[in-house]
């Protein structure tokens, strides 16, 4: 009965740890649209305006795509982690 209710324990553990994972999973998914949505205005913007305040621009945009590449990175562990 001890390893019934052992296997059951750890089973509830994993289940509990999907939920976690499918959770977070579904948070990075919404952050990376709206990040993807904000380098496109930034893009955008940037077009329009070319010649003025390019340097920054740019900077804000690599800030933006290197937080967008942290968590495309986080959502692929997330997503190997959930299935392994």
């Amino acid at each position: 009965m001890s390893t019934i209710s052992a296997l059951a324990h750890h089973v509830d553990q994993l289940l509990t740890q999907h939920r976690t994972l499918a959770l977070e999973r579904s948070q990075l998914q919404r952050r990376v649209v709206e990040l993807e949505q904000q380098v496109q205005q930034q893009q955008a913007a940037s077009n329009l305006d070319q010649d003025t305040h390019v340097e920054s621009n740019r900077a804000h945009q690599q800030t933006l795509e290197d937080e967008l590449n942290g968590l495309i990175s986080l959502f692929e562990q997330t997503t190997e982690t959930k299935h392994d």
